[in-house]
């Protein structure tokens, strides 16, 4: 099981003295992520049925990427009536197009659309807000001991930094790109060096079933153009 890591040493002495408590790590993570010009996502969803819209399409997964300040692309998964097909989203400012599933070509979407691709890295409601929240309230975990036989260096696995902290059902709405609302237990992963959000896990319960979560991040400030598409054209 993990074991919960003690904050900062408060002693006199060196011991412990260069290791981070929680709430310096999300200092440190809130003030990177809130200079992010782009990154590359996948959010993966299984468990409770959640739609991206009224009640045809629900969510599965999404892969895509971020331009700040707020643009955003994905192919995103979804099960509708019992088949699993895919569709384009583009989200640009306050515009948003995504691929008819029946002939595959740009349209603009309907307000019934409700996937809000680029709130996660809004730099007031993301995790920039999410990470400021979560300080004074967050346990710094262990997961040496859950990977025993695998090499770890000071930072954790594989240089990373766990946190365990409950968020607010506003910011786990951000974290579902609006898709749902409830407070949750979240587990972060921090890379060590770049202080940047890597990896997010939680559970949310909806009419008596659970609905898990899971969102990996990477290729940060790579070079990224997104362009709004031409209607009619096909994805």
């Amino acid at each position: 099981m993990a074991m919960i890591v003690s904050a900062c040493s408060s002693g006199s002495g060196d011991e412990g003295a260069d290791e981070p408590g929680p709430d310096e790590i999300l200092a440190d993570a809130a003030t990177a992520m809130s200079n992010v010009e782009s990154a590359s996502f996948t959010i993966e969803q299984s468990g409770a049925t959640v739609f991206i819209d009224e009640d045809q399409f629900a969510f599965q997964m999404a892969d895509g990427r971020f331009a700040s300040p707020s643009s955003a692309e994905a192919v995103i998964t979804v099960d509708a009536l019992g088949f699993t097909t895919q569709v384009g989203a583009i989200a640009i400012d306050e515009d948003l197009w995504f691929t008819n599933p029946l002939t595959g070509e740009w349209t603009e979407a309907p307000e019934s659309f409700t996937f809000d691709l680029a709130a996660v890295f809004d730099r007031e409601e993301g995790f920039p807000a999410l990470l400021r929240e979560a300080t004074g309230a967050s346990e710094l975990i262990d997961d040496s001991q859950a990977s025993a036989n695998e090499d770890q260096n000071e930072d954790g696995d594989d240089g990373r930094f766990h946190l365990r902290t409950t968020v607010a059902a506003s910011r786990v709405a951000v974290l579902t790109s609006r898709l749902v609302a409830e407070e949750s237990e979240v587990d972060l992963w921090i890379d060590g060096d770049s202080k940047r959000v890597v990896e997010v896990q939680f559970d949310i319960e909806i009419d008596e079933a659970v609905s898990s979560w899971r969102m990996t991040v990477g290729d940060y400030d790579a070079e990224v153009t997104i362009s709004p598409p031409e209607l009619g054209s096909e994805g």
